[in-house]
């Protein structure tokens, strides 16, 4: 693993609770090696600042605690094989889970074809390259951005939260 992704993910930014949860798990073969493994997650914060000049500030301190973006999954070559990636991903979906978040997405480069079953193989729905992804809220439908060198990664944390045709339904009906 690349010392310096480490150490940025490692020493990122604080934020007040309000704000959400962001998470950095990191895997190392010895207690003294270096790391083998990350994973990171934190609220869509971009996205959900650039939607302060549409929707409420509530709405939004909300949503931060409502979805979580995976932003970064990565393995060192001498440690694949092994499933830790997997591991990482599931024990960030138990934690978020168990704060109450609804969903987790993210997102893989259009042209990383071979990343698809892998998250798929994690609960994810892998949508099309430049796919929109539509939030059914409970005021409406919002729009989460997309990127024709992107696919959109999609995993419903809750049974009242669905996935289906481009849209995320149910999010904040049990709040």
């Amino acid at each position: 693993m690349p010392d310096q992704i480490v150490q940025r993910m490692r020493t990122g930014m604080r934020l007040p609770a309000q704000f959400g949860t962001t998470t950095l798990l990191l895997a190392h073969e010895s207690p003294a090696g270096p790391a083998v493994g990350l994973a990171h997650a934190s609220p869509p914060f971009d996205w959900l600042m650039a939607m302060g000049a549409t929707l409420s500030r509530e709405l939004c301190l909300t949503l931060a605690t409502t979805l979580v973006e995976l932003e970064a999954v990565s393995v060192a070559d001498s440690a694949r094989g092994h499933k830790l990636g997997h591991r990482l991903v599931d024990t960030l979906v138990r934690s978020y889970t168990d704060q109450g978040y609804e969903v987790m997405l993210g997102g893989i480069h259009a042209h990383q074809t071979h990343l698809a079953p892998y998250y798929e193989e994690d609960g994810f729905h892998v949508l099309p390259p430049g796919a929109p992804l539509d939030l059914q809220l409970p005021i409406g439908r919002i729009r989460f951005p997309a990127s024709t060198s992107m696919r959109h990664l999609v995993r419903p944390l809750t049974a009242r939260v669905s996935y289906s045709g481009g849209i995320l339904k149910g999010l904040l009906t049990g709040r």
